[in-house]
């Protein structure tokens, strides 16, 4: 695309066809995309205030609205009021999956006047699952996650590739990727030829951006390298698994750019997201709470790995509240980036890790190829995919609770 018509293009995209979408689907995408370019620059001191005034708002409206959370605080003589700080959140329990899924859905969930969808994880680092989600809920993290890709400055309507794990696009998607520009292919397909013929499309189309799995990507750069690749690329992007090292090391090296990882989760948040300046992530402090615990549910200090437990600011229909999401990762307090951004960093990520199996035919698999399978299984609570030989898979199943085994 020519760089003056992609610049007009970008332009109608941004000032009429994403805020004419907002309004359709009932998103307010651009209005929350416009604060959080402000907030990003707030002082510590200024996000707390909001992030804290956030917290209040929630626990008054997940009160009123959400039965379980309400039994929970009664019974522990809570009253709305008694929690005020992201530190008074700790008179609350810890909510695991497990602990979700033993009760029904209607004592977990509110109404909010939209149609409700279901959101999941992955299970790339536990059992699959799933919550309720309406269409403003997305475009409040989606919000979070346009402005990590402005950070690599991406601009949406900019041509790019994207690897996904879609087996197939819905007409809504396919609509998405048409108007934004989004050249999409499958992360499940990693073949010499299919990679091939991605690079190819990068090469006609002088794209710039890259964004997807870290595996499908590190792969599309071993074999860009084989071919002698040249093109410099302005931006890459990463999410859902383990950025390993000489995965970042081979995509930047052969697409001479710099990568950016997010973190985020399948039940509705963008959490955090680095901005090019070191491996700092910065936390959404406006859009989630994240505390790092121990195994018995106490905070562990700067600079020691704990578990992740997320509250998320906004209720949505599904108000996540104290999550534990199975993660891993090391905080960084209100350390001041050099970039200037006055979130609360992280340090790493640690409990994202995935391999790759290898088949016969020469196809890799990144674990989502299984994830987006067993989903669709309510029989199956955990998995674990093990590959000891070429060739050789073995599937290790933990039945759902109620699941008999033996079929009798």
């Amino acid at each position: 695309m020519n760089r003056s018509i992609e610049r007009l293009y970008t332009g109608l995209v941004n000032s009429i066809v994403l805020p004419v979408g907002d309004r359709f689907f009932g998103q307010r995408m651009m209005q929350r995309l416009a604060f959080l370019r402000q907030a990003q620059w707030w002082t510590p001191e200024q996000l707390i205030a909001y992030r804290d005034e956030s917290l209040r708002q929630l626990i008054q409206t997940v009160y009123r609205d959400v039965a379980y959370t309400r039994e929970v605080m009664d019974a522990r003589g809570l009253r709305p009021e008694d929690i005020r700080t992201a530190e008074d959140l700790r008179m609350l329990p810890v909510m695991t999956k497990q602990m979700y899924r033993a009760q029904s859905v209607e004592r977990l969930t509110r109404p909010t006047g939209q149609t409700t969808f279901d959101a999941c994880s992955s299970g790339s680092t536990g059992a699959p699952f799933c919550v309720k989600e309406d269409n403003y809920t997305a475009g409040w993290y989606r919000a979070a996650f346009m402005l990590a890709l402005e950070w690599l400055g991406w601009t949406p309507g900019q041509p790019h590739v994207q690897t996904g794990i879609s087996p197939t696009r819905s007409r809504g998607r396919w609509i998405k990727d048409m108007m934004l520009n989004c050249h999409y292919v499958s992360a499940y397909d990693l073949t010499d030829a299919h990679l091939d013929e991605v690079l190819d499309y990068m090469d006609s189309q002088e794209i710039r951006y890259l964004f997807g799995y870290p595996g499908s990507l590190y792969y599309l750069a071993e074999r860009a390298a084989e071919r002698g690749w040249t093109q410099s690329l302005v931006g890459a992007a990463t999410w859902g698994d383990n950025l390993y090292p000489h995965y970042r090391q081979a995509i930047e090296s052969t697409f001479k750019t710099r990568v950016t990882d997010t973190y985020g989760i399948g039940e509705g948040m963008q959490i955090a997201a680095q901005c090019g300046h070191g491996m700092t992530y910065h936390i959404f402090s406006t859009d989630v709470i994240v505390e790092f615990l121990d195994d018995a549910d106490q905070p562990v200090p700067v600079g020691q790995s704990g578990n992740v437990v997320l509250t998320r600011l906004h209720p949505g229909p599904w108000p996540l509240i104290r999550y534990k999401v199975g993660d891993v990762a090391i905080p960084g307090g209100w350390r001041r980036c050099p970039c200037g951004r006055g979130f609360e960093v992280l340090e790493s990520l640690q409990g994202r890790d995935t391999d790759v199996i290898v088949t016969p035919s020469g196809n890799r698999l990144i674990v989502h190829f299984f994830t987006g399978i067993l989903e669709y299984f309510p029989e199956v609570d955990t998995f674990q995919v093990i590959q000891d030989e070429p060739g050789v898979v073995r599937l290790l199943v933990v039945p759902a609770q109620g699941y008999n085994v033996g079929g009798g």
